[in-house]
Formats: C-alpha cells, structure tokens, sequence
C-alpha cells in the first residue's frame, strides 16, 4: 500500500500523477511560523470562519472537508526547507507531520456507509534534506513519486 507522505521533484510531477485531483498548495515561505501554517492551509482548503488556529482544529477541519466539493486532495507543500522554519519547538512540527499523516490514513479507512462525504487525502512535499531528516527521525512512512 502507498504511503500516505510522498516526496515529489517538481511541480510537473506532482500534476502528471494527481491530473483529476484538487492540489491545494502550501508554500513554506509564506508558512514559515505556525500560525501563518494554519492560515496558509484555512485559506487554501477554504476552512469555516470558525476555524482555530491550533493544531486540534487542523485534525477537525482535515477529518471533515466536507464543505470541499472535490473528494480527491492533495495537500502540496513546496519550499519545505522555510516550512514552519521558524517555531521554535520542534516537537511542534513533529506533531503537524504525524498528525497529516495519520489524518490521511484515518480517511482510507471510513467505509463509505459511516460517512456520505469520503475523500481521499494525500500529502506531497517538495523534496529537500529537511523534509526528510523531519520523516525519518518521526519515523513517518513516505515514498518518492518518482518510484510509484
């Protein structure tokens, strides 16, 4: 089974694999401190007004979407070497990361009788040292694209 972290080279070859998907794009730059994180992904996967701002009300809103019409997204991060650079707890990031991934898990697994709103939800990161010095020392599965 895929992993639900992929690491991918380009842009290009992120749209070549995921064509039909709705690909909301994270860029590290402007996400660089946790708050400008969580309004970075409200902004780009259109979070009620009453989102949080905190690390429980990204679980919540990633664990429903169901305001979003698309049921295949992909959450692409690119300049993930700036991405949340700035906090200074890594424990913090440490827990966005497990938290993406075990919300991309948890939605492979609702049957479609539980919930009349299933998506699928996959999580790319542009490819930088960073990114995967974070993954393994989290021990997070994750897969180039370019070997699927």
């Amino acid at each position: 089974m895929t992993p639900n972290i992929l690491i991918c080279q380009s842009e290009r070859e992120l749209e070549a694999h995921f064509a039909d998907w709705f690909i909301a794009h994270v860029d590290g730059k402007d996400a660089t401190t946790l708050r400008s994180f969580y309004e970075s992904m409200a902004d780009v996967l259109e979070f009620p007004d009453s989102f949080g701002y905190n690390l429980d009300a990204l679980n919540d809103a990633l664990n429903d979407l169901q305001w979003l019409e698309d049921e295949r997204i992909v959450l692409y991060f690119t300049n993930t070497a700036d991405l949340i650079s700035k906090e200074r707890d890594p424990a913090k990031l440490a827990s966005v990361f497990n938290m993406l991934d075990a919300t991309a898990e948890d939605w492979k697994w609702l049957d479609d009788d539980e919930i009349t709103d299933k998506k699928e939800l996959v999580v790319v990161f542009e490819d930088s040292p960073r990114i995967q010095s974070i993954l393994e020392k989290e021990q997070i599965d994750f897969q180039a694209m370019a070997s699927l």
